[in-house]
């Protein structure tokens, strides 16, 4: 079982390294391409796309093979997407291999995150948390490492290529320690979620709208509210990504200790105040300190969420997790855009409220959402 956590754990790690690295260069593909915003724009559809119709072929894959055999599988296409997109030499196969990168990570999310379900049924405890702790971690290392290539004029093809050598070996050998679920009936993949299910699925989506927000407004509203330089900007969202993973390391002892609900609720609360804080306060340091609260608060949210949801609907697990998520993504499709939006009529300060209130909302939503489940189906750390 330890050897199993350690491995979904790099699992986790490697797939925010991954996202990071792509991140980190979309300046130097664009200028690679000679792409304007619009086209930009255009191309990271292609992720949008792959990402929302990787969803049910995870869930698909990962009933009938199982997340061991789907995660091995998805590694070998996952990593070397990334090489592609590196060599797109226009806009219709950079969006075309974006789609596939992004398709290929919905598998294995899906894939992951039911292993550390079935490590959890096994464990008897929580320990979901901890493993998502490995995703900010390998952002955090993706980023600082394409930072560094980056600096030293390392180009795009070169980067990725052995980023993503590196990637598949990693993963191979991790892989090989996951375990394997015992054999259950499919059941039906494609359903329509049930309302105890749906509105778990309402709170992981205010919760992703919080988090896409400050993962991609949080360096851009120190410079234009604080006039940070580029370095405290930067340090204010690895501030963030690193609340995110402090809190994630210590969210199964929080659930075990008082249950789903009062975690999320909790967590909503300080993400509430947190990013009140960063909005309004008048003082970097405090705006930064504000970034780091909505980190902790967030933290054991989407953990807590994928854990619960097995419990509660009578569907295959992959399938569950995959409707969690499905409806969880589009809060990272919503927020960030209605942001800029936002920003354009009202300001980008009184914009980023709308993280406040969707703190809020999902605060609201955790009771209905986070009921206990019937005592014979209710998960580890269920509340």
């Amino acid at each position: 079982m330890r050897s199993a956590r350690a491995a979904t754990f790099a699992v986790f790690a490697i797939t925010g390294a991954l996202s990071a690295t792509w991140a980190v260069r979309i300046p130097a593909v664009q200028e690679r391409l000679d792409l304007s915003p619009a086209e930009l724009a255009l191309a990271i559809l292609g992720v949008e796309a792959g990402a929302i119709a990787g969803l049910p072929l995870g869930a698909a894959i990962t009933a009938r093979a199982g997340s061991r055999t789907t995660l091995r599988f998805a590694f070998a296409v996952f990593p070397a997407a990334l090489a592609v997109v590196a060599r797109a030499p226009g806009l219709g196969s950079l969006a075309a291999a974006l789609a596939l990168f992004a398709a290929a990570n919905s598998v294995v999310d899906v894939a992951m995150n039911a292993q550390g379900v079935e490590l959890e049924r096994r464990a008897r405890r929580p320990v979901l948390s901890s493993l998502h702790a490995g995703h900010p971690l390998g952002l955090i290392a993706g980023g600082l490492a394409g930072t560094a290539a980056a600096a030293a004029g390392l180009g795009v093809p070169v980067h990725f290529t052995a980023v993503a050598a590196a990637g598949v070996a990693v993963a191979l050998v991790a892989t090989r320690r996951l375990v394997r679920e015992p054999p259950r009936p499919p059941g039906r993949l494609l359903t329509r979620p049930g309302r105890p299910l749906a509105l778990l699925g309402l709170v992981a989506f205010c919760a992703t709208v919080v988090t896409s927000v400050a993962e991609n407004w949080s360096a851009v509203a120190m410079r234009a509210g604080h006039g940070a330089g580029q370095a405290a900007a930067a340090a204010t969202f690895t501030a963030y990504a690193l609340a995110l993973a402090a809190g994630r390391a210590a969210g199964d002892r929080l659930v075990e200790r008082l249950g789903r609900l009062r975690v999320v609720r909790a967590g909503a609360v300080v993400g509430a105040a947190g990013a009140a804080a960063a909005v309004l306060s008048p003082w970097a340091p405090g705006a930064v300190a504000g970034w780091v609260l909505v980190g902790a608060g967030l933290a054991t949210a989407t953990p807590a969420v994928i854990g619960a949801a097995p419990g509660l609907a009578a569907m295959p697990v992959p399938a569950a997790i995959a409707a969690i998520t499905s409806i969880s993504y589009l809060g990272s499709f919503t927020g960030p855009p209605l942001v800029g939006v936002l920003a354009g009529a009202v300001g980008l300060s009184a914009a980023l409220g709308l993280m406040v209130l969707a703190a809020v909302a999902m605060a609201a939503l955790a009771g209905p959402g986070l009921r206990p489940a019937p005592r014979s189906r209710q998960p580890a750390g269920g509340s």
